[in-house]
C-alpha cells in the first residue's frame, strides 16, 4: 500500500508515532473480552488485529476500497476478524449490533456534519449498555502550541468541545490524556500489575497531545475500561508475517506456501492457525515464524486433526531463556507428522523480537564466550 501520510502504516512512520498508535489499541484490547467490536476507520487493520486477540468478533470499516482489500488479503486467516468498506455517516449494521465501537484518530478527518451523523449512528448500532472509545488530537497542544497544521485534519477538537460533542449522545463520558515522553520507569517486580506514580517535570504541560474518551449511556459499563498505562518501546512493532511451506520429497515448495499475520500478546505468546485442506497430505512442513528479524522463538504446542511426530528448529543458535535464539533473520522450524487427511494446523508458542539493546547484549555475551574459549585453549596448550 502506498504511504501518503494520511493513514498510519507500520514501518513507514517514525517510531514515536507508531508508539502512540499502538499504545491506544494495546491499552483498550484487554478490556474487550467476549465483546463484539466495531473498529471504525480501521486503516491498515493492525489495530483491528490487536483487538481481535481479546474480542469475540471484530469488524473493521474504512471508506477506502484499497485499504479494505489490503486488510482482507493480510488478515484472511483470522477467523473472528472481518472488513467492510463503509463511511462513518451511514453504518451498514442493524440496531444494537455491537458491544463496543473503537474509533482512533479518525473523527478529526471529516466535516462537522459527518461527525454528528457518526455520533448518532454509533449510538444506534451500539447495544443499550454499549461503549464508544474515541481518540482525537487535542487542538490546544497538537496544533495551537506546536504551530503545525495537519493537512488531513478537517475539524479538530478542543477539550471542552470534545466533551460537549460526545455528551450529545452519551450520558457518561470519561476522558484520558495521552502524551509521548522520554521516561525512566521504576517498577515493583513483586506486583503482577505494575502501577506507577506519575512524577512530572514542572516544565511539562499538563494537557495531553491526544484525548481518549470512554462513553456510554450505562454508567456501570465503562467500569471494565481502565486504560491508564505506560507503553514501553524501543523498536518498531510492524506487521509480522508467518509462513508455512509444505515439503515434497525434501524440497519446501515456495509456490504452495501459506502466509498470515502473527500477533503476540503482552507475554510474547502467539497462536496461529493454517488451513491444510488445500494440501494433498504430506509428512512435513517448514514453519517460518517471522521474516527479517532476530528473535527468540519456541513452539510449545502443535494442534491438528492429523498427527504430529516432532517440531524442531532448523537454524537456531542455541536455547536462550524462553526459547531458541535465532541470530539469523530467517528463523525456521520443521514440523513432522502424518497430515494425510489433516484440515488445519495450529501452532502455539513464544516469540520475542530482539531489540537493538538485546542484540547488543547477546553479541557481547557471545564475544565474551569466544574470548574465554580461546584463552582456555591457549592455557591448555601452554600446559602441555
Amino acid at each position: 500500500m502506498e504511504y501518503t501520510g494520511e493513514r498510519f502504516i507500520p514501518d513507514n512512520d517514525g517510531l514515536e508515532i507508531e508508539a502512540e498508535h499502538v499504545h491506544r489499541y494495546s491499552a483498550v484490547a484487554p478490556c474487550l473480552k467476549n465483546m463484539k467490536v466495531l473498529d471504525a476507520g480501521c486503516g491498515t487493520g493492525y489495530g483491528s488485529l490487536s483487538l481481535s486477540q481479546f474480542a469475540s468478533e471484530v469488524t473493521g470499516i474504512d471508506i477506502s476500497h484499497e485499504t479494505i482489500e489490503w486488510c482482507k488479503e493480510h488478515y484472511a486467516n483470522q477467523q473472528n476478524l472481518n472488513f467492510i468498506q463503509s463511511s462513518l455517516e451511514s453504518l451498514p449494521f442493524e440496531d444494537s449490533s455491537f458491544d463496543c465501537i473503537v474509533i482512533f484518530e479518525v473523527i478529526e478527518h471529516v466535516e462537522k456534519d459527518i461527525q454528528n451523523k457518526f455520533l448518532l449512528e454509533a449510538k444506534r448500532v451500539l447495544k443499550p449498555d454499549g461503549i464508544l472509545v474515541m481518540s482525537t488530537p487535542n487542538k490546544t497542544v497538537y496544533t495551537d502550541k506546536s504551530g503545525y497544521h495537519n493537512p488531513y485534519h478537517v475539524s479538530e477538537f478542543y477539550l471542552d468541545g470534545f466533551q460537549t460533542y460526545l455528551e450529545q449522545a452519551f450520558s457518561t463520558v470519561k476522558i484520558y490524556n495521552q502524551s509521548l515522553y522520554a521516561v525512566s520507569s521504576i517498577t515493583d517486580l513483586a506486583l503482577k500489575e505494575r502501577r506507577v506514580k506519575n512524577l512530572q517535570n514542572s516544565s511539562i504541560d499538563l494537557e495531553g497531545k491526544y484525548l481518549i474518551a470512554i462513553c456510554s449511556n450505562e454508567s456501570g459499563s465503562i467500569s471494565v475500561f481502565d486504560i491508564a498505562s505506560i507503553y514501553k518501546y524501543d523498536s518498531q512493532i510492524s506487521l509480522h508475517i508467518s509462513t508455512l511451506y509444505p515439503s515434497n520429497e525434501g524440497i519446501y515448495q515456495q509456490d504452495k506456501k501459506q502466509s498470515t499475520t502473527i500477533y503476540t500478546n503482552e507475554n510474547n505468546e502467539f497462536s496461529i492457525t493454517f488451513d491444510l485442506s488445500t494440501y494433498a497430505g504430506g509428512t512435513r512442513f517448514r514453519f517460518d515464524p517471522i521474516e527479517n528479524q532476530f528473535c527468540i522463538c519456541n513452539i510449545e504446542k502443535v494442534i491438528t486433526d492429523g498427527a504430529v511426530t516432532s517440531h524442531v528448529p532448523l537454524n537456531a543458535l542455541n536455547f536462550h531463556k524462553w526459547g531458541f535464539l535465532f541470530m539469523n533473520i530467517d528463523p525456521q522450524f520443521e514440523i513432522v507428522g502424518d497430515f494425510t487427511s489433516a484440515t488445519f494446523l495450529t501452532i502455539k508458542g513464544y516469540l520475542k523480537i530482539l531489540t537493538q539493546v538485546e542484540i547488543s547484549e547477546i553479541v557481547d555475551q557471545i564475544y565474551k564466550q569466544m574470548i574465554e574459549a580461546l584463552e582456555h585453549k591457549g592455557s591448555n596448550s601452554k600446559s602441555t
